[in-house]
């Protein structure tokens, strides 16, 4: 991903302080085994959350909109993105038909 001068400034000045960025982090966290096998591990259900924040905002759809459509509660839609809540495969195949996207597990 490209980064603009205003978001390379601001970067740079958060390096002057000490700061890290999530990268610089997760790279550094990823370098203990234990943390990369987690992190593994969690690889699909992140790429299934992600899939479908995707797909709900091409679609302009709200968390208010998805959670109508799959008849639950916005703040269940809003935990599931945010990985708050690991849902049950019934849940989650809510969320994608409410979505209209499909999984392929190959």
């Amino acid at each position: 991903m490209k980064k603009n001068s205003r978001e390379k400034g601001i970067l740079g000045q958060a390096k002057k302080s000490g700061h890290v960025t999530f990268a610089q982090m997760r790279r550094e966290l990823l370098q203990d085994t234990r943390v990369r096998e987690l992190y593994e591990a969690g690889a699909l259900e992140r790429a299934v959350r992600f899939a479908i924040i995707h797909k709900r905002i091409e679609k302009k759809l709200t968390q208010a909109q998805v959670a109508k459509r799959a008849k639950m509660q916005q703040s269940a839609v809003a935990r599931f993105e945010t990985g708050e809540s690991s849902p049950t495969l019934e849940t989650a195949s809510r969320i994608l038909a409410a979505v209209g996207a499909k999984v392929h597990v190959s």
